[in-house]
């Protein structure tokens, strides 16, 4: 017997779901648990999944068409059909629109236990909540962090990581003020890396000790939770940092931090009344450093 999951999300989304991803698989003991998603997510999450499948391969196309006859974009392999892939398993866990053709498909493909949930909420209700709905009278308070067991999380902290980007500019602190306040970390003696997505073109900063530059997700998580504090606007990185258990201020404007903020039991959110990330001041954030730091003013 086994079992899946699909997510396709952003990796912010996909360290949200991470509790309730923990109790399906603690309600099917013993399967397989496979992941229909982004193969890193499933790398970085190696002690939920026992194999990670890509949702944008051409031998998965047909299950998001509404054409029931629909054919993959390239043949497969006998070996590599959705036919063949989903023999044996027996339940899914979908994070997928009303609107999808996923679960039909999915059913289709001889899955009998098929459950479905819209990947984002309706109301204002964080979204780890959310998701926890699905196995509503039996959360502990315990379920409610994403946790990822990384590498790192138990050696000795030294340093600072530091997040300018996320998905939006809207969500993104002035680099200015990145820039500000990692200089005075600095000159109280804390290193501070750069964490450079793909997306952040102009690199680090000039001039900074250090920067790790589109790291595989596990290896960004085992060298974050080696860090005493992270630093880092409303992005998934921010989510990575705290569910590997790093000390995580997180800067919010536009998004609504009640839903979308990071959990985790040395986790601060810094929120900008107004919306606008330039109504944060370095001051503010300096001082929420320096209190995870164990420093005064």
């Amino acid at each position: 017997m086994a079992s899946l999951i699909y997510h396709a999300g952003a990796l912010g989304d996909f360290v949200t779901t991470l509790p309730a991803m923990q109790l399906w698989k603690a309600d099917h003991p013993g399967e397989q648990l496979s992941l229909l998603g982004r193969p890193e997510h499933g790398r970085l999450a190696a002690h939920l999944f026992d194999a990670a499948w890509d949702a944008g391969a051409a031998e998965f196309a047909g299950l998001f068409s509404r054409d029931e006859a629909a054919e993959p974009a390239s043949t497969p392999s006998a070996e590599r059909t959705p036919a063949a892939r989903f023999a044996g398993i027996a339940s899914a866990l979908l994070f997928a629109a009303e609107s999808s053709p996923l679960p039909a498909a999915v059913r289709r493909l001889g899955v009998n236990e098929v459950v479905r949930q819209d990947p984002f909420p309706g109301s204002t209700m964080h979204v780890v909540d959310y998701h926890l709905a699905l196995f509503a009278g039996r959360v502990r308070d315990e379920d409610r962090i994403p946790r990822l067991p990384v590498g790192g999380s138990g050696s000795v902290k030294r340093g600072i990581a530091l997040h300018a980007g996320s998905g939006s500019p809207r969500k993104n602190w002035p680099q200015a003020r990145f820039e500000e306040l990692s200089a005075m970390l600095a000159e109280r003696g804390e290193p501070v890396a750069w964490i450079i997505g793909p997306a952040e073109v102009d690199g680090s900063p000039r001039g900074s000790e250090e920067a790790w530059k589109s790291l595989p997700l596990a290896e960004l998580a085992e060298r974050i939770a080696r860090r005493r504090l992270f630093i880092g606007n409303d992005s998934g990185v921010s989510h990575l940092a705290a569910a590997a258990g790093c000390p995580t201020v997180a800067l919010f404007g536009a998004s609504d931090y009640r839903v979308w903020s990071p959990r985790g039991p040395r986790v601060r959110v810094l929120a900008s009344p107004s919306g606008r990330m330039e109504d944060i001041t370095v001051e503010d954030v300096f001082r929420l450093c320096l209190d995870f730091l164990g420093e005064s003013r």
